[in-house]
């Protein structure tokens, strides 16, 4: 290429597609990684010594996944950003809001600890799955005795990408109408008087004990295994955009039916034991352990406890309203 055509571009503020080295675009090849609660719990514990909440706002550890390390990419997932937060006994996290839809997952906690969303208290129990959807107002207090813990997750990534988030923070401001949630309790009744026209659930707390029972009263899938999705009562999809919600309990006995994706998944063991086969990876998990399920890989589990639970996070939902999604399975 001459050196004037090269100087006219520059110029022009244009570049030579053929010049690039990927033009596709070359994909990162991700391999998976798990987070041991072994070694996550203790620095937790520091955390909590070395810095107070007027410093830091939110006590926040931010799950970083080593393909990312020579990237610009941040986090644990490629659309998802996934952290552990912990309270204190009398701290409280001041409220703000952002565009970022979050959910919390609690690990650990005695009810005393509570998230209040746009006005609403939701207590957290250790296995309780919370919403604090875009633009929600959300707070966190904590009287009870011993530390909260909880995962975080938010679609961070794919926001920041698009450069749509924004923040707000308080005091709170602009509330909405006080929330009814016991009328969405009885599942398939549906009120009609109540006007719900957001984009996620009616409700901001799914307690863990509704979840097994749901699990228990299911039947089996040909593997074995059984699954649930937190969803929208009014709509039947996901409890909130940007981040789609499954527990899956894995049978002991054989593996779960292999699958392959596109969508990029993160799982939090809630209880028991078990393994995970991600490609050539197999990983050994236990109660607590985070691991990653990155796209292109045959994934697969199987129990080692007959009560191991997986708290599943993923990007499916998105790539599937923008009709990008693809999905394998094995017979």
């Amino acid at each position: 290429m001459s050196t004037n055509f090269r100087s006219a571009m520059a110029s022009a503020n244009v570049s030579a597609l053929w010049e690039r080295a990927n033009p596709d675009g070359a994909q990162l090849v991700e391999a998976p990684h798990l987070w041991p609660w072994a070694e996550l719990d203790p620095l937790l514990d520091v955390a909590v010594a070395e810095t107070d909440m007027e410093t830091a706002e939110r006590r926040v550890l931010v799950l970083e996944n080593p393909a990312y390390q020579d990237t610009p990419r941040i986090g644990a997932s490629l659309n998802m950003v996934v952290n552990l937060q912990v309270l204190m006994p009398g701290e409280v996290a001041r409220p703000h809001r952002h565009r970022l839809n979050a959910l919390r997952f609690i690990i650990e906690g005695d009810g005393r600890a509570v998230t209040t969303v746009d006005g609403t208290a939701c207590p957290m129990f250790p296995g309780d799955f919370l919403l604090t959807p875009g633009w929600c107002w959300h707070e966190h207090s904590h009287d009870g005795k011993g530390r909260a813990v909880w995962l975080d997750a938010l679609d961070a990534q794919l926001q920041r990408h698009l450069c749509t988030n924004e923040f707000e923070a308080g005091p709170s401001n602009d509330m909405p109408p006080p929330r009814m949630e016991d009328a969405y309790a009885v599942a398939g009744v549906t009120p009609l008087n109540l006007r719900e026209d957001t984009p996620y659930s009616p409700i901001f707390r799914y307690p863990l004990s509704r979840v097994v029972e749901a699990l228990g009263a299911m039947p089996a899938a040909a593997d074995g295994s059984r699954r649930v999705r937190y969803t929208n009562p009014l709509t039947g999809g996901p409890a909130m955009p940007g981040v789609d919600c499954y527990m899956l309990a894995p049978a002991r006995e054989n593996e779960t039916r292999a699958y392959r994706t596109n969508a990029n998944m993160m799982c939090l063991a809630v209880d028991g034991e078990g393994v995970s086969q991600v490609g050539d990876t197999k990983l050994q998990w236990k109660k607590n352990d985070i691991f990653s399920l990155p796209r292109g890989h045959w994934i697969s589990h199987r129990a080692k406890s007959g009560d191991a639970n997986l708290f599943q996070l993923t990007d499916r939902e998105v790539l599937a309203r923008l009709d990008y999604l693809r999905e394998e399975f094995r017979d």
